[in-house]
């Protein structure tokens, strides 16, 4: 290959794992990132004595390409497997929703749309062509295969509650790919999800990546926001920061998640779904139920997200107004809390967190080539596929792959 030398626009999880793959083809990247903090979504903060992600984040079972960069990068003894515990938030009750005996003895559900809903979920685990599904927006499928009830009961809740008026919009390859991905994580026998972490927090994910390019020659370039695409002075330049770059016909959603640090935990879940969109966040994931750390101190954590439009009046609000806000919708989950437990609290904002899906989505999605010695790399080309670590990894492996 002529090309010698890449910039890379972006320093999250694509941004750093292409620059570790261009190496290995001899190629020499140098990493622009604009922050004065490397990892993007997946960057994190102090916590007592460990860093966690700003974020909630965990890999899924079927996560392999991650684990074996861990690996790769001499990290793999630091990841670990949890089973942890989901709930559901229903009409004042959070509902136990881990197992197929959990699901059973969901009584917001009548007894033969449990079994249904079972039945359905487990063979969403089935590969398909996921593309005539795009066309067919979600409320349409998903009536047709569960009926009303559940429909209005599981899953209009929970779309209007991660994409609000847009939840008509999402096609149903977009719930597809979610129930794939969640029941690959169950295995077999579909009995526990099995999630995974590393000590440390992805900082250790991040600081590896980062070790391993200047060890081989690389550069990474921070509070560097480049401006002229292709950045002169380099063979190819490779966008990955989806602000960088804007793909028409595609919108995105901004995420606003607030993390508690507790005396005492909430719950005894790790992942509680919020099917209430006057509660504001769409997920409470008390991570300490799942990856606790002795680097804590005895003290636990709690995420709460909140997907929500670029417009949306919370991006001007203060963080104790949205802190107070979530305060109150953890009173009407009936978690234990009452204010007193908290030790400190942070709010973090990210106006481009989430490539929103709408019908016939793929149309829009734009080829890594946008002109001569200039590419982009971003979560926009994940789709059906969720963003996540796994899945970004993969991105920048397979763009390196058409390189010739």
């Amino acid at each position: 290959m002529d090309k010698k030398s890449a910039a890379i626009i972006g320093g999250g999880i694509t941004g750093l794992s292409l620059a570790y793959f261009l190496l290995r083809r001899g190629i020499q990247p140098t990493v622009f990132e604009k922050e004065s903090r490397l990892g993007g979504l997946a960057s994190t903060f102090q916590v007592e004595n460990t860093r966690l992600e700003r974020f909630y984040h965990h890999f899924f079972a079927q996560d392999s390409l991650a684990v074996g960069i861990l690996a790769e990068l001499g990290i793999r003894d630091r990841f670990y497997w949890a089973y942890p515990k989901m709930g559901f938030f229903y009409r004042g009750k959070v509902h136990p929703f881990t197992t197929p005996l959990d699901l059973l003895g969901f009584k917001p559900l009548s007894f033969i749309d449990r079994v249904k809903f079972g039945l359905f979920s487990l063979r969403a685990k089935k590969e398909i062509d996921w593309r005539p599904l795009e066309k067919i927006g979600s409320e349409e499928w998903l009536t047709e295969k569960l009926g009303r009830e559940i429909y209005e009961i599981i899953w209009e809740p929970m779309l209007r509650a991660k994409f609000g008026e847009h939840a008509s919009k999402v096609p149903a390859s977009w719930v597809w790919a979610r129930l794939r991905a969640r029941g690959r994580s169950r295995g077999r026998l579909a009995v526990r999800e099995r999630l995974g972490y590393i000590k440390g927090g992805y900082q250790a994910l991040i600081d590896a990546l980062e070790g391993k390019i200047t060890d081989m020659g690389g550069k990474i370039m921070l509070g560097a926001e480049a401006r002229a695409f292709p950045v002169p002075g380099f063979d190819l330049s490779v966008i990955t920061a989806p602000n960088a770059h804007h793909v028409p016909g595609i919108e995105y959603l901004g995420n606003i998640c607030v993390v508690l640090k507790l005396k005492q935990k909430l719950s005894d879940f790790y992942w509680v779904n919020i099917a209430d969109p006057e509660i504001p966040f769409c997920a409470m994931v008390e991570h300490t139920n799942a990856f606790d750390d002795p680097a804590l101190n005895g003290h636990k954590v709690v995420y709460l997200s909140n997907y929500l439009d670029q417009e949306d009046e919370l991006w001007e609000m203060s963080d104790e107004e949205i802190f107070e806000r979530c305060a109150e919708g953890l009173e009407r989950v009936g978690a234990r809390f009452s204010g007193r437990e908290v030790v400190e609290y942070s709010v973090f904002r990210e106006r481009y967190a989430q490539p929103l899906p709408t019908l016939g989505h793929s149309g829009r999605i734009p080829p890594f080539r946008i002109k001569d010695g200039l590419y982009l790399v971003s979560n926009v080309q994940i789709y059906p596929e969720d963003r996540g670590v796994n899945n970004s990894i993969e991105l920048a492996q397979r763009f390196v792959k058409t390189l010739s």
